[in-house]
């Protein structure tokens, strides 16, 4: 299983960006990892459910700004296309297959 986290958030004022800068670093202390702008995923084990991830996170949810999470599965995750560009480096190495199951 996969989570996607997905945002849109105001950063026009000083205060919105530090909010910004620490949302974002609490997504990657988690174990985010971004594969495009306003765009990070997770990998999880089937146990672990999107409510979990927010209680996490909520904490550092911003203001304003929207921010949104869905849950899918690998093969969901592996089956995306990309019409431009290549994986980042992060996204090769934090794959699903990387990680043990307990």
């Amino acid at each position: 299983m996969r989570i996607l986290l997905l945002f849109d958030l105001p950063t026009i004022d000083a205060y919105e960006r530090k909010e910004y800068r620490i949302f974002r670093h609490a997504l990657l202390k988690n174990g985010y990892i971004m594969i495009q702008f306003s765009v990070y995923t997770k990998p999880i084990n089937g146990q672990i459910k999107i409510e979990n991830e927010v209680k996490k996170l909520k904490k550092y949810i911003p203001e304003n700004g929207n921010i949104r999470m869905i849950q899918i599965t690998e093969k969901q995750y592996l089956d995306m296309y990309m019409i431009l560009g290549h994986k980042k480096i992060n996204e090769i190495y934090n794959n699903a297959e990387r990680y043990i199951k307990i």
